[in-house]
């Protein structure tokens, strides 16, 4: 089975990263709307939406056609537990991200690093082409990703923390076939859970051959949550705007 059809379903996948809260969500749709504007109105698409902070985000702030979709019923059960808590209401399906349901989506998102699992390119290839054909004419897709060169630079092959409930996170990470490959262990007294993360190195020029491909046309690109212009050898992240 895909490592990912394990690890985002399995309950300690949001114990390791709790540290990816609401304010971080919240920056990230700050910049979309200062980028593409406010428009309530806007079909929107979260796709890879883990457990909703930005689906939620964008009905928070009163958008009120969202969709969320998630190959992880774990995470959407977490994210439909609080949208009801928060009387928000959002759709949430669960599907592989290359099954997208019926459009057009005026803004489709892919936020956090949620790009480059599958184990061919052209797989990859197939999101973007599958969103593109989903878009409705004029709207955006929004693919925030790590740059890779910057990965590369700052490699760190092991660290260690200590989670909340005091068990202890192991995480080793090695650069292998254009990816970076990560194993996280999970230790408590008695035991120890291994887990694997694998994800693509695409690079600018890659996301760009596959937006052509497919009719997209680049129109803004950023290197940081804040809005910071993109710098190839600087920024920590590649976020980039897509039209129609």
């Amino acid at each position: 089975m895909a490592w990912y059809k394990d690890w985002f379903r399995d309950s300690n996948y949001s114990t390791v990263y709790e540290h990816r809260d609401e304010s971080e969500a919240e920056q990230m749709i700050d910049l979309i709307e200062r980028t593409v504007g406010h428009d309530t109105s806007r079909r929107v698409l979260d796709l890879a939406c883990g457990s909703g902070r930005h689906a939620l985000s964008f009905a928070r702030r009163g958008y009120l056609d969202v969709t969320g979709v998630d190959l992880s019923p774990t995470l959407l059960a977490e994210g439909a537990a609080l949208a009801a808590e928060l009387g928000y209401s959002i759709r949430l399906l669960e599907r592989d991200m290359r099954d997208l349901p019926e459009g057009p989506f005026d803004l489709t998102v892919n936020l956090f690093t949620s790009f480059g699992y599958f184990d061919k390119d052209e797989e990859n290839a197939s999101v973007i082409a599958s969103v593109a054909s989903h878009l409705a004419a004029g709207g955006y897709l929004v693919i925030d990703f790590f740059n890779s060169h910057w990965v590369r630079e700052h490699f760190v092959a092991h660290d260690e923390r200590v989670l909340s409930g005091g068990r202890r996170l192991e995480q080793s990470r090695w650069l292998q076939n254009g990816r970076v490959e990560k194993r996280l262990l999970i230790r408590d007294a008695l035991d120890a859970t291994e887990y694997i993360e694998s994800v693509r190195l695409f690079e600018l020029q890659d996301f760009q051959r596959m937006f052509d491909a497919c009719g997209l046309r680049v129109s803004h690109i950023f290197g940081s949550y804040i809005g910071e212009a993109f710098d190839a050898r600087k920024s920590s992240r590649l976020i980039m705007f897509a039209q129609k």
